[in-house]
């Protein structure tokens, strides 16, 4: 065997026992390192078979053709990692089979067996009805996340395995001062505090009957995106506005990602809720009211979030001193119009009756701990079948200066 061969297979297996260790690694460092030796693997591999043919007389020394790169063979699905595994066609075609409850062939199941237990012991979970999505599928889900509910469509988000920390500025940092020549240049204690995202389960799950399930694969799969998408879209919106968090000594509440207003009432006085009279709804000197309480350093990313009958029966009514409407459709921004320059976005996460103005992109952030798995459930007696999309994510406030809420109420003079 070629030397350098055996290198890279005695690598491969360092490596294999590294993932199925309790040692911290760099995953993203481990995967690139792979991806380089298998490509080294498959170069030597097709050298020593071309060898092989020239021995054999099969191909004339003086005439060895040049590999087209097009012409690469197809990586066997056995031979990859998990995570390049659930990126090919043949791996989508097994989990919708699967998914289905139709049955796998021997050589099927093995491969779809293997590429879901090597993932479990990446993971060191003892699960064993948790199921890979493929790539596809688990991206479509979260488009259509997004595309539905643009409040978590906006929010940064992040995708650390296992805890994240960040720091957050607690808002006492001192400005750069000018000085002369001569001064001593003042030093100002710079305050931090620490965002831990620590992961929060969510999942979501679809009853199917049997009868449906007898759909075509292709029909399946966009079934699962638009369902799991919808519903865990609408959970993870709500979140972003009014999860409630961790709980603590004495709550019920199961953990969820701290929430927009759930921060903003938890402020003395609370500078960043303001209200108007419903009776009156919202008048012009109001809404400009609720943009100058913005901090100036996220107006230019800001947005009004609002549900669909807010928009339309509060908003777009609204007229300045003159009597002019202040309300623009204007499709083209990513919303449905525009009051004061700033983009409207529908969201039905918000309640009626309430706006959120919120540089979401800034002001928060979120953490896709664990992406998108499925498990699926049999009742016989009911001829019905479970399916539950199960992810880990998190996500706070990192400035509550970057939103305002504007709810009815009795406004303060």
């Amino acid at each position: 065997m070629n030397k350098r061969l055996k290198e890279i297979l005695a690598r491969k297996q360092e490596i294999r026992t590294l993932l199925q260790g309790d040692e911290d690694i760099n995953v993203e460092e481990i995967q690139e390192e792979l991806r380089e030796l298998q490509e080294e693997e498959k170069k030597i591999q097709e050298r020593r078979e071309m060898a092989e043919k020239i021995n054999a007389e099969e191909i004339e020394g003086r005439e060895i053709p040049k590999p087209k790169e097009q012409e690469k063979p197809k990586a066997e699905i056995r031979s990859m990692n998990w995570n390049d595994a659930i990126d090919t066609e043949e791996y989508r075609s097994l989990w919708a089979k699967e998914m289905m409850g139709q049955t796998l062939t021997s050589e099927e199941r093995d491969t779809f067996n293997k590429v879901n237990d090597e993932y479990r012991a990446f993971t060191h979970t003892t699960e064993n009805s948790q199921i890979l999505i493929p790539k596809t599928i688990a991206a479509g889900i979260w488009k259509r996340a997004e595309e539905q509910y643009p409040l978590w469509a906006d929010v940064r988000k992040f995708r650390v395995p296992g805890n994240l920390s960040m720091l957050k500025s607690d808002g006492n940092s001192v400005d750069a001062r000018w000085y002369t020549e001569d001064q001593t240049v003042d030093t100002d204690k710079l305050g931090f505090g620490q965002l831990d995202l620590t992961g929060c389960e969510l999942a979501k799950a679809i009853q199917v009957t049997w009868k449906l399930k007898k759909m075509a694969l292709a029909e399946f799969e966009a079934y699962i995106i638009r369902e799991i998408g919808d519903r865990m879209g609408i959970s993870l919106s709500k979140a972003v506005y009014e999860g409630k968090g961790k709980p603590g000594a004495g709550d019920t509440f199961k953990p969820e990602p701290r929430g927009i207003k759930t921060v903003l009432t938890a402020e003395v006085d609370t500078p960043q809720i303001l209200e108007y009279d419903e009776t009156k709804g919202v008048e012009f000197k109001t809404l400009t009211g609720v943009m100058a309480a913005i901090h100036s350093s996220y107006v230019n990313g800001a947005t009004i979030y609002a549900s669909n009958s807010s928009i339309w029966n509060i908003l777009a009514n609204i007229v300045d001193g003159q009597g002019r409407p202040m309300f623009i459709t204007d499709v083209q921004s990513g919303g449905v119009g525009r009051i004061l320059g700033r983009s409207i976005k529908p969201d039905a996460a918000i309640p009626e009756g309430e706006f959120l103005i919120a540089n979401v992109s800034a002001g928060y952030v979120a953490n896709i701990n664990e992406d998108i798995t499925m498990y699926r459930e049999d009742h016989v007696r009911e001829r019905l079948t479970d399916y539950m999309g199960y992810a880990i994510v998190d996500g706070d406030v990192l400035d509550s200066k970057a939103f305002v809420i504007l709810q009815s109420g009795t406004p303060t003079v």
